[in-house]
């Protein structure tokens, strides 16, 4: 019981902080909004690169940037989904 109090209670207090994200998201000038698409970029690449060097302590910078490419080339055909 208390877990599907909680669910509901956190998923429709995310669906209102959303709204006031969206809303305030909608004033932002665009090259800000290019700018945060960016940022938000930069990091899942870091994010990614971080869980690869994890896998593969040793690897050269070649050889991540490669990894890298394969991730998001799979990620991109939506291969990820059916996993």
């Amino acid at each position: 019981m208390f877990l599907k109090s909680w669910h509901r209670y956190f998923v429709v207090g995310a669906c209102a902080l959303m709204d006031k994200d969206w809303e305030r998201l909608g004033r932002l000038r665009p090259e800000q909004k290019v700018n945060m698409a960016i940022d938000m970029t930069d990091a899942v690449v870091r994010v990614c690169a971080e869980g690869i060097r994890a896998q593969y302590p040793d690897i050269t910078e070649e050889e991540l940037i490669e990894r890298l490419r394969e991730r998001f080339a799979w990620m991109k055909r939506g291969l990820w989904r059916e996993v």
